[in-house]
């Protein structure tokens, strides 16, 4: 995306409704919901592996698209909100594999998906953005969906878990804590890219997330392979099959991120986060679609609430009162004022699998 079109996007009427940004983020989970299906496929590769090699092939096709588009210097192009959305979204990565190494599926689903919550908060502190009380009631809802579709062990199976062992009681509580960070720094990613300068390509971001990302995973995978002193490899030889599968969930993982930034910088980000929790629901009707495996009753249950809440924020919880996000489009207006100046001369389907949940 050129700075012209995102000009015109900020500047004009191609975000005049939020309810574009909305179909934004819905076309995201979408494609999420495809990154997750080819990861399903991919068969015997640890996640740092497919990690890896999805930021690999992303940060290709990035530097690939701005050598098409005769811009290669794009990816020089560097301000301070762009390192912090890199840096924000390399800790992300790292937090991810860290606790899904170390909780079980239903917790770390449960908490890897505390992203909204947090940029509600720095939503509002930073950009000025508020929400009305039926966007905070599908906040609840959605979480509530989340349990029931997560279903975590210590709520759903009490007396189950087994804590004798000390140091390994210890290992989940850090990585309770390393996933409720994993959320903190998305959201804060989420604002990042919001305030990105204007000048700044929409997929230059995306070739930045994934160069970082690259970056972070390539250094776990080094400890990895140093610690076991070399039982485990940087990388296992990929088979033709899974090659196929990790090119197609790739190019489905970078065409979800081009969505979320495109709608993280264009439109609200509490709101539009808040959109996300149907990255949770999509994953299940393909599981049902594809693979003819039916969710049970908690399933279905905490899928019906996700919907009804992302159907509250799109119908109900009006974006449309024009103080909501004064500042931050006052910010807009001042960016575009100083560009044109420049330029004039002046899991099981009962379980949600939250194995590719990186991003975002």
């Amino acid at each position: 995306m050129g700075v012209q079109e995102d000009k015109d996007i900020k500047g004009g009427s191609w975000m005049s409704s939020d309810f574009k940004c909305y179909g934004i983020i819905i076309t995201s989970c979408l494609f999420f919901s495809l990154c997750s299906l080819f990861t399903d496929f991919i068969q015997d590769m640890p996640v740092n592996e497919i990690l890896w090699w999805r930021f690999f092939i992303t940060f290709i096709l990035g530097v690939l698209y701005n050598q098409i588009t005769e811009t290669p210097s794009a990816v020089l192009k560097v301000s301070r909100s762009l390192m912090l959305t890199a840096l924000f979204g390399t800790i992300t990565a790292s937090c991810t594999v860290f606790a899904l190494r170390h909780l079980p599926i239903g917790e770390g689903t449960l908490l890897l998906t505390t992203a909204p919550f947090f940029t509600v908060i720095l939503s509002s502190l930073i950009l000025g953005e508020r929400l009305v009380l039926c966007d905070y009631i599908a906040l609840l809802v959605a979480t509530a969906g989340v349990i029931f579709v997560a279903q975590p062990d210590f709520i759903f199976d009490i007396g189950e878990t087994d804590n004798t062992n000390t140091s390994q009681h210890v290992v989940y509580y850090i990585a309770i804590f390393i996933a409720l960070c994993r959320g903190f720094f998305k959201a804060a990613k989420y604002v990042a890219v919001s305030v990105t300068d204007s000048q700044i390509e929409t997929h230059v971001i995306v070739v930045y997330l994934s160069l970082m990302g690259l970056l972070s995973i390539s250094t776990f995978n080094i400890i990895k392979c140093v610690s076991t002193g070399g039982a485990e490899p940087i990388l296992q030889p990929l088979t033709t099959l899974n090659g196929v599968y990790i090119s197609l969930m790739s190019v489905s993982y970078l065409l979800q991120q081009l969505c979320v930034c495109t709608a993280m910088r264009f439109g609200k980000p509490a709101k539009a986060s808040l959109l996300k929790y149907f990255d949770i629901v999509l994953p299940l009707v393909f599981q049902v679609a594809i693979f003819r495996d039916t969710p049970n009753q908690y399933g279905l249950i905490g899928s019906g609430l996700i919907v009804a809440a992302v159907l509250t924020v799109i119908l109900v919880g009006r974006p449309g009162k024009k103080g909501d996000a004064a500042p931050q489009e006052e910010t807009l207006r001042d960016s575009e004022k100083l560009l044109s100046d420049s330029t004039s001369g002046k899991g099981s389907s009962a379980r949600y699998t939250i194995l590719d949940e990186v991003d975002d």
